[in-house]
């Protein structure tokens, strides 16, 4: 009669992961066991010798494509934003340079002008004098201060952009939307003229019979100055009447079209003192002397026997 009291063989609590206590018991595969030890009866070593060189070998080489390859990836990015830089850097270069040179342009302007009226009064031409003065001021080639009309003008804010699916007519592309383009500023400013400008300026570049304004990638230039908004039109003017002419002419109409449509922000007001620079563009072309009162007076005769005695 067997024992009921006898306690059961207790089964052990990992009984069901055979697979999981084999790899921990015996990480290494019997056949590469059977191996190390036949090679330890022969008194060889259990490894090879030139397995930890191999892999060290390997590490190495493999190490050395990665950076091979991480270094061809960076280098057209590295040199294309060098070149930028340079590129960059002799642009502004230039720039300094050409307002260098516009500088001693108008410094040596200024002293010819002042000779020029020197020897005017000296030789009692003021009809003359005042003549070249209109004409200076006329052209562009002195500078101008006097009261007028200060207009700035900029793209419109984000949230006042024109809606999506409005195509910009002026540039019929719907990303130009909003933005000021060059002929926007040129209908504006022939506003300004045919409200009785006497001179204008846009972000202090004077605009002369020779100015153009025109529309270069995504640059506006004056010049062949870039301008850089917002935009700042001088015009030197009567401050009481220019005002009303120009808003109830053509360039007043579009630019209230301007923002009403598309958001563009613009601000007009009067100056009792404004300043417009003199251009630096000017060439004298063509010059000749005036004639005075002494070329055009009689020359001497040349005295005869008679007078003589």
């Amino acid at each position: 009669m067997s024992d009921q009291s006898a306690p059961a063989a207790r089964r052990p609590v990992d009984a069901s992961m055979t697979l999981l206590n084999e790899m921990m018991r015996r990480p290494l595969d019997p056949g590469y066991a059977a191996e190390a030890d036949a090679r330890e009866r022969a008194g060889r070593p259990r490894t090879s010798g030139t397995r930890t060189p191999m892999l060290l070998l390997t590490a190495v080489v493999i190490g050395f494509l990665v950076a091979v390859a991480a270094l061809s990836l960076r280098v057209p990015t590295t040199a294309a934003a060098e070149a930028k830089q340079r590129l960059i850097a002799q642009i502004e270069s230039r720039q300094a340079d050409g307002d260098r040179q516009a500088a001693t342009i108008a410094a040596l302007r200024a002293q010819i002008q002042q000779a020029q009226q020197q020897a005017l009064v000296r030789g009692h031409e003021s009809q003359l004098a005042e003549q070249l003065t209109a004409t200076a001021r006329g052209v562009g080639a002195v500078p101008l201060t006097g009261p007028g009309v200060l207009l700035t003008i900029d793209d419109a804010r984000p949230d006042q952009a024109a809606a999506d699916g409005d195509v910009d007519p002026r540039t019929q592309t719907e990303e130009n939307a909003g933005r000021v383009t060059s002929g926007d500023l040129q209908i504006i400013v022939n506003g300004l003229w045919k409200a009785g400008a006497e001179a204008v300026s846009i972000n202090g570049q004077r605009l002369t019979a020779q100015s153009a304004i025109r529309f270069a990638g995504e640059a506006i230039l004056v010049n062949f100055r870039p301008l850089t908004r917002p935009y700042v039109i001088t015009a030197i003017g009567d401050p009481d009447t220019m005002p009303t002419t120009f808003s109830r002419g053509s360039g007043g109409h579009y630019l209230s079209s301007l923002q009403e449509t598309f958001g563009i922000q613009a601000t007009v007001k009067t100056e009792q003192s404004l300043q417009v620079p003199a251009s630096p563009s000017l060439q004298l072309r063509v010059a000749k002397p005036v004639p005075t009162r002494s070329t055009t007076s009689t020359p001497p005769t040349t005295p005869t026997s008679e007078d003589a005695s």
